[in-house]
């Protein structure tokens, strides 16, 4: 039966730091080197994905014609409302601009 004392001494958090500290240490470049190089790949994929080979399923397209042909409808009334209005704000500002009363007491 091994000793589990000996090997609590032998394996601790300590030295598991020390090891880790000095891989990292020795191979920094490979590292940050293998971290770039995997962000690039993930970057390409998210890219060719999502914007070049982006398609949409059969289903999807007929959902987004039968929203787009329901959404097309002219409302006349509403339009001719919003005309009137235009109109009566274009003949406000066409007015000249009167002074009922000097709020600076010049006069």
């Amino acid at each position: 039966m091994p000793d589990i004392k000996n090997i609590k001494k032998n394996i601790s958090f300590k030295s598991f730091l020390l090891g880790v500290g000095e891989f990292f240490r020795d191979k920094i470049e490979m590292v940050v080197f293998s971290l770039f190089l995997l962000l690039s790949i993930c970057c390409v994929y998210i890219w060719y994905y999502y914007v070049y080979d982006y398609q949409w399923s059969v289903e999807k397209k007929a959902e987004y014609l039968r929203t787009k042909d329901s959404e097309v409808t002219f409302d006349r009334e509403k339009f001719q409302e919003i005309v009137e209005k235009e109109a009566k704000r274009a003949e406000e500002y066409a007015r000249p601009i009167e002074i009922k009363k000097d709020i600076f007491g010049i006069k």
